[in-house]
């Protein structure tokens, strides 16, 4: 991360000094991210987060958690009836794929899914399963390559993908050109007007070549 801050605040003067007063550490990683984590579980959560607030989306996971996970401690198992229990998503193990391609949409619901996030976490569920997909084939593809091999899969757009690229595989050359949030700060910071349709994807790219390859 060193390096990529030096360069950037060499390559990019106004952003470096606007590195030099921000308090806070950069990281490449989400909150909901633990140690462990496989692609398979990265991606099941992104679905199950997409477009929901971090709280309700944390309470689907967790109740999907208490309903197909595994508690890595059982002594904590007294906990799980309880509204209210001390426990988060981390006290769980993750089911595996062939246990979530196995589950019944309609179940699925239950634990406050809608049909299609249902659906879309079956299908991930499914790729991984079948090794379509594993973390071995998706750490030796490039950006583009997993990029390609993700927005095959219903319910995985590209947003999703550069997230998943920055944050679970730390590649550090991502534009994520569809975040409205990054859209809008390019615009501050080149100068450039913003509206619906513009900036374009070509020119947040172009813009951003002065940073590459970070």
């Amino acid at each position: 991360m060193e390096d990529a801050l030096r360069h950037l605040k060499s390559a990019d003067p106004r952003l470096g000094k606007f590195i030099d007063k921000t308090a806070e550490q950069c990281v490449l990683s989400l909150d909901r991210d633990q140690d462990g984590h496989t692609s398979y579980i990265s991606l099941s959560q992104s679905i199950i987060y997409q477009q929901l607030a971090g709280k309700a989306a944390a309470a689907i996971l967790l109740r999907f958690l208490k309903q197909y996970g595994r508690l890595k401690d059982e002594s904590k198992a007294e906990l799980l009836p309880v509204d209210g229990a001390n426990l988060d998503s981390g006290d769980f193990v993750f089911p595996t794929p062939e246990q979530v391609a196995a589950i019944d949409t309609e179940e699925l619901k239950n634990v406050g899914l809608g049909q299609r996030k249902a659906e879309y976490l079956k299908e991930v569920a499914r790729k991984f399963n079948d090794g379509t997909l594993s973390d071995e084939k998706l750490a030796r593809m490039s950006d583009s390559e997993v990029a390609a091999a993700l927005v095959a899969i219903r319910g995985i757009g590209p947003w999703t993908a550069d997230m998943f690229l920055m944050f679970h595989l730390k590649r550090t050359n991502i534009l994520p050109t569809l975040d409205l949030a990054v859209r809008k700060a390019m615009c501050h910071h080149f100068g450039v007007p913003f509206g619906k349709k513009t900036p374009t994807h070509e020119h947040m790219v172009e813009m951003g070549q002065i940073w590459e390859p970070y």
